[in-house]
């Protein structure tokens, strides 16, 4: 029963793969020596650093970290500092078509790292912007951009993963309060049910990122401004029990929740859920729900039940032109997205197989992109457009896969 919930859980956790080229990993990338990578062309990469807080410095000297990735690996580390005016500039890289490079520096104590790109055939320069911020310690501008609940049927236990896309409406990045018992700054807590069993983390976990808590852990990671900033996923095991109640409650503010449940029997009850509909993936006939927003500390409340007890799918019943739920469009948006990134990699035959890591920008542009519709900063026909572009994109990454 392991082995095939162990897979199972490993080809729904794609869905939550807005994040393998994180800040974490690249701190292990750099404390690695790595061999340079093969003769390619000569290729420029530079860059601009800017404070986007106002008033904000760029302090001449700052040390610059460019990182070359071929595939899942890194194949060159470069370093230098940043001139007088907040540029920096790599000349003459031996550089390939199709690697990815991505430039890193760390202020006030909080990586900032660009964009990375992928190289074309015969492309001579690149540019890689950098914005960094000043620091606060009020959590009043951090928000829980989107969360996604996965609940996967597995024998006799649910294997539930939960995914955070978390962003900052502010200038300043979040670095969060003193922890006293652990000495460290922390900066959205999160907790788990008390039936939970299992619990771990995909990268480092507690001890390492995340500190322990009584009912639960805390992040340590800072919140830079921005939509989808950081990112949280963890995971942990429920008994397979009909009628058991989760509650779930939030350490911030919560635009929009999506929950989706893989079991031939079980779906969710709760006076918060909005049913949107079976989905098919390759692991068979997914419910999904919607829920939010939610302010912080707001329970979110539900209840395993039969398929048929379930919350229904559709609306209130009027028969007039259905009101325009823009959160919930939201939330159905990237669960489509969601339920495409299963059925495909569901197809991979090995566990140890993993998603290209250009997928993760292109995911994440997407999520900005659906904020910017949901705040009414782009119109719907653009919107339909450029998300209808960059899920192509991931469709072509993942079948080079």
């Amino acid at each position: 029963m392991k082995i095939v919930s162990r897979f199972t859980f490993h080809a729904l956790r794609f869905t939550f793969y807005v994040s393998r080229l994180a800040l974490f990993s690249a701190l292990a990338l750099l404390l690695t020596a790595w061999s340079y990578a093969p003769q390619g062309a000569a290729v420029t990469v530079s860059g601009q650093v800017t404070n986007g807080t106002p008033g904000g410095d760029v302090p001449a000297g700052l040390p610059v970290t460019l990182e070359v990735i071929a595939g899942d690996s890194a194949t060159a580390v470069y370093t230098t500092t940043l001139s007088a005016d907040g540029a920096f500039r790599f000349d003459s890289l031996p550089l390939a078509a199709g690697e990815s490079v991505a430039a890193r520096v760390v202020y006030q104590d909080v990586p900032y790292t660009s964009a990375p790109v992928t190289l074309a055939a015969g492309q001579g320069e690149v540019a890689l912007p950098i914005a960094i911020y000043e620091t606060t310690e009020d959590p009043a501008t951090v928000e829980i951009t989107q969360v996604h609940v996965f609940i996967v049927g597995a024998g006799d236990v649910f294997q539930v993963g939960e995914y955070y896309l978390i962003g900052n409406r502010g200038e300043r990045t979040y670095v969060g309060a003193l922890d006293a018992p652990s000495g460290r700054r922390t900066t959205l807590r999160f907790t788990v049910p008390a039936q939970a069993g299992e619990l771990s983390f995909d990268g480092p976990g507690l001890g390492e990122r995340f500190v322990e808590l009584a009912d639960g852990f805390a992040d340590t990671e800072p919140i830079p401004p921005g939509t989808a900033t950081v990112e949280v996923l963890f995971r942990y095991t429920l008994p397979y029990q009909e009628g058991l109640l989760i509650e779930r409650t939030f350490g911030a503010p919560v635009a929009s929740a999506v929950l989706l449940v893989v079991d031939a029997e079980m779906g969710l009850a709760g006076p918060q859920l909005t049913a949107a509909g079976p989905l098919e993936t390759q692991m068979g006939t997914a419910l999904s729900y919607t829920a939010g927003p939610l302010e912080a500390g707001e329970p979110l409340a539900f209840a395993l039940a039969r398929q048929e007890a379930a919350a229904p799918v559709g609306s209130t019943g009027a028969t007039s032109a259905p009101t325009r739920n823009s959160g919930i469009e939201l939330g159905i948006g990237l669960l489509v997205l969601a339920a495409a990134l299963v059925t495909v990699y569901g197809l991979l035959l090995s566990p140890a197989a993993a998603p290209p890591r250009e997928v993760r920008p292109l995911v994440r542009a997407i999520a900005r992109l659906d904020a910017d519709f949901e705040a009414g900063r782009i119109g719907q026909d653009a919107y339909r457009q450029q998300r209808q572009a960059l899920m192509g994109q991931v469709r072509q990454l993942l079948d080079r896969q």
